[in-house]
């Protein structure tokens, strides 16, 4: 959030520090999400059963109302809207590539 503000932003050298941040951590997120979908969760439907995965689904949903109340990610989904348009990335029109037909 220090890298985004307007003031920050308006410099060309503390702008591109949060562009080089942003590419960084894209670089560690995208592998990371694959990984997720295509390995862990596959192996993990294939070790427990659809009663234990279903159980381990509630457990993090008290997790994340333990430490985020009872509307937990619903306010974390907030609060990142709230942080995108503050930085100005909120609109993913913006950034999402044209396709000609």
């Amino acid at each position: 959030m220090q890298n985004a503000k307007s003031r920050t932003l308006a410099d060309a050298d503390q702008s591109q520090k949060l562009v080089a941040l942003l590419h960084e951590f894209n670089g560690m997120y995208r592998p990371h999400e694959s990984r997720e979908d295509t390995v862990l969760f596959p192996a993990i439907k294939k070790i427990v059963t659809g009663n234990e995965y279903y159980a381990l689904g509630e457990d993090f949903e008290d997790r994340e109302h333990d430490l985020f109340g009872i509307n937990g990610f619903e306010s974390m989904v907030d609060k990142v809207a709230g942080i995108e348009k503050q930085i100005g990335i909120y609109d993913l029109s913006k950034f999402t590539p044209m396709i000609e037909e």
